[in-house]
């Protein structure tokens, strides 16, 4: 089965369908950065701005005034919110209408921001602070500030756990698992910090040359492959992912098992499926 990625960088907007990587259209957008996308809208962070794009078409549709440094963004119920990380807040604003509704403070420099729609809570990786911050998804108030053992550069949220990577004295990574009744585990993982994703069964930590597979728990290494750069986004497709290293600026398949990897694109600052 087909499955439509959407490619932002090098001031356009990529559409292209994987495995078989047919490319669709592309539209030039200035600055084209930060994505998000639901069945029928697509937002695109520019600079200061966010495109608001018909999804079926890639038609831009609606400017609204956004925040400095998005560096991410989720749509949830009928709101988009905004992490401005050059602003050091979260930003809540109408979907439909790009109307700022409330902004609150979270971090310094914050690098990611998860989501749990069924909880109706967002975690946000406070950066250079050393802390994950909770907050109401629908007000942006903040729940719970959570102490980490170095800068915060990920976060993922799963059956009331908190997960957050951090970086360590050794320039290495240090996974923290923060359980509903408050106990914490630690794992320390190679290379810095990347990103974080969960799955069913246990949590896929990304880090500068390294995929760990991590018990979902957060005791257990499973099983680790190398890796391409250092991964900030990744989509699952059944049994490959796609992953993106910002620093190369460019997005590699990667098939599962046996770890083969493949340039897909170059010149991308983020990536997301519709």
């Amino acid at each position: 089965m087909t499955k439509r990625i959407i490619v932002s960088g090098s001031d356009k907007l990529m559409e292209f369908g994987y495995p078989e990587k047919t490319s669709a259209r592309q539209i030039r957008l200035d600055g084209a950065g930060t994505l998000c996308a639901s069945a029928e809208k697509i937002f695109c962070a520019c600079g200061n701005v966010i495109w608001q794009l018909d999804s079926s078409m890639l038609v831009p549709t609606a400017l609204f005034a956004g925040g400095p440094g998005i560096n991410r963004m989720h749509i949830f119920e009928n709101s988009l919110i905004a992490l401005c990380a050059e602003a050091d807040s979260v930003l809540l604003m109408d979907a439909a209408s790009g109307a700022p509704l409330v902004v609150n403070r979270a971090g310094l420099y914050p690098r990611d921001m998860a989501l749990d729609e069924t909880a109706g809570v967002l975690a946000v990786a406070g950066g250079e602070t050393g802390e994950a911050v909770l907050l109401s998804a629908r007000s942006l108030h903040v729940l719970q500030r959570l102490p980490m053992p170095g800068m915060v550069y990920a976060v993922a949220l799963k059956a009331g756990m908190v997960h957050a990577l951090c970086l360590n004295d050794t320039l290495d990574t240090t996974l923290v698992t923060v359980f509903p009744g408050g106990v914490r585990q630690s794992l320390a993982l190679l290379g810095m910090p990347g990103m974080i994703r969960c799955r069913k069964e246990d949590i896929l930590c990304a880090t500068e040359g390294y995929i760990y597979t991590v018990s979902r728990d957060g005791m257990r290494i499973l099983s680790y492959i190398k890796s391409a750069g250092r991964p900030a986004r990744m989509i699952q497709l059944e049994g490959d992912y796609l992953i993106l290293d910002p620093l190369a600026e460019a997005v590699y398949a990667l098939s599962m098992p046996g770890g083969c990897w493949r340039l897909m694109c170059s010149g991308a600052k983020d990536i997301c499926d519709t």
